[in-house]
């Protein structure tokens, strides 16, 4: 092993990764959480070559660390982990879950948390609990998220690979456990064994080649009832497998997560489960800050504070009541607009703290950062690692793309807000982004586009008031008076303070010039 403790961290991270491979990006912001991706990449890089000399001169093996563009892995089946033979009822190892890695704590702060959260998942196996329904309990032994089982892919026909329906199971598991709230069992688990207690969901689909193209299904399966919540269908008309695995893995994982909370609401309404715990008093929540009705809003965030009193370490419930305080202020509804901004900053950092490689709450922190506080160079950085942790989160794609826009970066932040578009197009809070994409339009002068998007928002979600804002600007540009006057009049019905003065007074865009753009056409829309 070699002595350079970054080294040997990446030997450890990479062997307790269950043979799986990992991102550079992701390793990258483990071990170089504060610093740019860029000199986080670099580093790596140093580090890598210096590991696999290191291998090379202590065991004579050049190849035990496998390294692509952007991927990292062990040769599978090289390096034996004792943990897992011991966790599972094998021979009993002497190193206890609490010293695990324990030369490496120090290092970096999201190693130190990766580490922490990685020795409590390894205590609850040699305490007995590794049922599935352990893996997605809070310490305290409340249920805090749902328990998934991937299983491989159907095979169809004989031109389907069936190495890829493994690979592709292999992958998908790896982007779904990146969701705060999701835990992962792998095909191994489940394939031709009886269900198991505590199992909430069964993923699973085909693989099928019809002559030059590639059809890959996915479903995701209640247990026991077998009722098909989700399904999706992708098709390819290549055979860069590498590529297909990756993306279709990204889909699903992206497809899932903004539906996930509704899925498991509904599975427990079914079951008759719903009762007063956190992490059913926060998705109860959840379905009620979206519907943007002024009650039901006010009700999320009581039940949020209540999560919070049961679980004050519970660090999803802080990011999404950060949420809930951006929209309160974003739609006019907050009493003491700097109290509440100041009660998002705090519940944001907290969230990170509690838990620094939660992507959600890591982009939401940074959405604070720019909207409520307009303080966009912290606020990149925080996006960035939110991708770096999770590529796949359509959330972080869309509130960097936002934070762009204010900047200034109008290319950026279209492609941004464009890939969470594709990456979930079903996403039942696609308001959100499709609001943003009409700023993105407006400032770049195309207001035709904002104005046809504007519409299409406010018609499918008339009360968030945050889309006629942009929408009435370009109204303005374009001279359409009689349209202005109907938007104008909408969104004095929500937020019968608004003003040039309220605006200038909190908008967060970095260019004077792209301030000045929306300003001029809101006041020719008649904005006061």
């Amino acid at each position: 092993m070699p002595t350079l403790r970054k080294a040997r961290a990446v030997f450890v991270v990479l062997a307790l990764s269950e043979g799986q491979a990992v991102t550079r990006r992701w390793l990258a912001s483990l071990l170089w959480s504060r610093n740019e991706p860029a000199q986080g990449l670099a580093r790596l890089r140093d580090t890598l070559s210096t590991l696999r000399h290191a291998l090379k001169v202590s065991v004579g093996d050049t190849d035990l660390v496998r390294v692509t563009a952007d991927r990292v892995m062990l040769r599978p089946g090289a390096v034996l982990v004792d943990l897992d033979t011991a966790a599972s009822g094998g021979s009993v190892s002497s190193l206890l879950p609490a010293e695990i890695g324990a030369d490496l704590d120090g290092i970096d702060p999201a190693l130190d948390a990766w580490l922490l959260a990685l020795r409590g998942r390894y205590r609850a196996k040699f305490d007995g609990a590794s049922s599935p329904a352990a893996l997605a309990a809070a310490p305290g032994g409340m249920k805090r998220g749902v328990v998934i089982a991937v299983a491989a892919p159907h095979v169809i026909g004989a031109g389907a690979e069936t190495g890829l329906a493994f690979a592709l199971a292999e992958e998908i598991g790896t982007s779904l456990s990146r969701i705060r709230g999701v835990s992962v069992v792998s095909h191994a688990r489940v394939c031709g064994a009886p269900v198991q207690t505590g199992l909430d969901f069964v993923l699973e689909g085909s693989l099928q080649r019809l002559g030059g193209r590639l059809r890959v299904s996915a479903k995701l399966v209640e247990v026991p009832s077998g009722v098909v919540c989700w399904s999706a269908c992708f098709d390819y008309d290549h055979d860069d497998l590498f590529h297909i695995q990756q993306d279709v893995a990204a889909l699903v994982a992206a497809g899932l997560e903004p539906e996930l909370p509704t899925i498991a609401a509904e599975r427990m309404r079914r079951l008759g489960s719903f009762g007063e715990g956190a992490y059913v008093l926060m998705l109860r929540a959840i379905s009620l800050i979206h519907l943007l009705d002024r009650r039901s809003f006010n009700e999320a965030g009581g039940l949020l504070s209540r999560v919070i009193e049961i679980e004050p370490e519970f660090s999803s419930a802080y990011s999404w009541l950060a949420l809930w305080h951006i929209f309160l202020v974003g739609q006019g509804w907050a009493r003491d607009p700097r109290a509440s901004i100041t009660r998002a900053g705090e519940v944001a950092e907290h969230a990170v703290m509690l838990d620094p490689n939660d992507a959600r709450g890591l982009t939401i922190a940074g959405h604070v950062r720019a909207f409520l506080h307009r303080r966009l160079d912290e606020a990149l950085p925080l996006h960035e690692r939110a991708l770096a942790v999770n590529p796949s989160l359509p959330l972080a794609w869309h509130l960097s793309g936002v934070a762009q826009a204010y900047k200034g970066n109008l290319d950026e932040a279209r492609r941004r807000i464009e890939h969470c578009r594709r990456l979930a197009p079903r996403d039942p809070h696609s308001f959100f982004a499709d609001g943003a994409a009409i700023i993105v339009e407006l400032l770049s002068r195309q207001h035709d586009v904002a104005a046809d998007i504007g519409r299409k928002v406010t018609q499918l979600h008339p009360r968030f008031s945050a889309a006629y804002k942009p929408y009435l600007s370009a109204l303005g540009h374009l001279g359409e008076e009689r349209e202005a006057h109907v938007v104008h009049r909408r969104l004095l019905q929500l937020e019968p303070d608004f003003s040039i003065r309220s605006f200038r007074m909190t908008a967060p865009f970095a260019r004077r010039d792209h301030l000045d753009h929306y300003v001029g056409g809101l006041t020719l829309a008649g904005v006061l």
